[in-house]
């Protein structure tokens, strides 16, 4: 595949990439580029541009895990644009990873995600530069399409020097992040005699003290994170999809996970329980992680199941408000300045933007401009990723929905939120396809 960089610059992508031991099927790998100039004093000159073209802001951050560092879909990063030329913005590289719905965590120029071939997962490391694989992994994983395309649903968890991933039938890995090496692998549901849910594992998995905690089983469990042995587990019941989430009130701690039936409290040393929100929705899909604010907690969930505000600073929640008026089925909203930005809505049937007041479940707006696949948000702007793959660009208030840029991007299907990181977007299909969005200022 040929690709054109700003500058002119052709960029051949071979098959001769570097991966661990266990290699992917070729035809997933992203490629090294080789450049072509005619003569050196050429090359330091497009050196310059490049290097200028991806030189860091002041704010620039890493991604390194699902919904981001403050696990909240919202970047800190302010210095990029959608002032994009008429085009559309410049895409710098693309590659294929395999079918399905992992995000793209960020660290350190590395892009860790896991797609899925022919009953194969591989998890990626890609340079984020220029597509390069840097290394990858490959075990046997059935791809398992039920009502969607399958493949792995989970996000990588770049934690200090290693990355940890977690498959849908529960494989759960600890890698060197710069090497790929395995330090250890543990099959969850066989180690804590819990069973697997219908659509198989999704939430990622979260660092927390010594410990990784899983949404698997009724109510989480923990592996402690160098050993990989299993610190403690709960019943033999179904999981939900969503991600664990962590909060403190006082001197308490704890992290928060969908169940099939329920959101539960649990500490996270223990494992033992301290509230549970009951919580029923058809397929028991809680998809959506809980979002946090102060002594609250906001959950949502599709299939005519709707919202809830709870208070959860006396212990046991109490309800605030709820409503069937907005329905986050698979993607979790973004809160900003006290108003929720969401997808609401059968993401098949073409879910609607939809902006709600968190302290009273009131509804500011609803658009159906865009349908929306995946959201996160950086400031004042949102980020949104149609489910045919358009990147919209608009502004977070609650007076009103305003696009601001546009440009298709990816084809296809997309339900994974796009990731900002360091004046790029990234941006990925069900089908494996990512790209990489410059937003650099010029």
């Amino acid at each position: 595949m040929l690709s054109v960089l700003e500058g002119g610059i052709l960029v051949e992508r071979n098959s001769q990439a570097n991966s661990s031991s266990n290699q992917p099927p070729s035809n997933l790998r992203p490629t090294p580029p080789r450049l072509f100039t005619c003569h050196w004093i050429i090359g330091w000159i497009i050196l310059g541009v490049m290097l200028g073209k991806v030189a860091k802001s002041a704010t620039a951050e890493d991604w390194y895990r699902f919904r981001g560092p403050n696990l909240d879909g919202i970047s800190s990063e302010t210095e990029w644009t959608h002032q994009w030329p008429p085009g559309g913005p410049n895409v710098l590289w693309r590659a294929n990873v395999g079918t399905g719905f992992s995000s793209t965590p960020t660290s350190q120029g590395r892009l860790y995600t896991i797609g899925n071939e022919e009953n194969v997962d591989t998890v990626y490391c890609i340079n984020v530069e220029t597509g390069e694989q840097i290394w990858a992994h490959s075990y046997a994983s059935p791809t398992e399409p039920n009502e969607f395309e399958g493949g792995p649903t989970s996000t990588p968890t770049i934690d200090g020097d290693t990355v940890v991933t977690l498959s849908r039938s529960g494989d759960l890995f600890s890698f060197e992040k710069d090497t790929g090496k395995v330090n250890w692998s543990l099959n969850v549901p066989e180690a804590a005699n819990v069973r697997v849910p219908a659509w198989g594992f999704a939430g990622s998995p979260l660092a927390h003290g010594d410990r990784l905690i899983l949404n698997v089983g009724d109510a989480g469990v923990a592996v402690d994170r160098r050993s990989g042995q299993l610190a403690w587990a709960s019943e033999d019941k179904e999981s939900g999809y969503s991600s664990p989430i962590p909060y403190s009130i006082g001197s308490t701690e704890g992290v928060i996970l969908g169940s099939a039936r329920s959101y539960v409290a649990v500490d996270p040393k223990s494992g033992s329980e301290l509230w549970r929100q009951r919580w029923l929705t058809t397929f028991g899909c809680n998809a959506a992680d809980p979002i946090i604010s102060g002594n609250q907690v906001f959950l949502s969930s599709g299939y005519n199941r709707g919202s809830g505000l709870l208070d959860i600073s006396g212990g046991e929640p109490e309800v605030i408000w709820k409503h069937k008026e907005f329905q986050n089925q698979l993607s979790t909203s973004v809160l900003i300045d006290g108003y929720l930005y969401g997808a609401s809505g059968d993401v098949d049937a073409g879910a609607e933007l939809v902006c709600v007041k968190l302290e009273s479940g009131e509804l500011q707006w609803v658009a159906d401009s865009v349908r929306v696949g995946g959201i996160s948000a950086a400031g004042d702007r949102l980020i949104l990723l149609s489910d045919s793959g358009e990147l919209v660009i608009a502004t977070a208030s609650p007076e009103k929905f305003d696009i601001l840029a546009r440009h298709e991007v990816l084809d296809g299907k997309c339900w994974t939120a796009p990731v900002l990181s360091e004046n790029r977007i990234y941006c990925r299909s069900a089908r494996g396809e990512v790209a990489c969005v410059d937003v650099q200022p010029r």
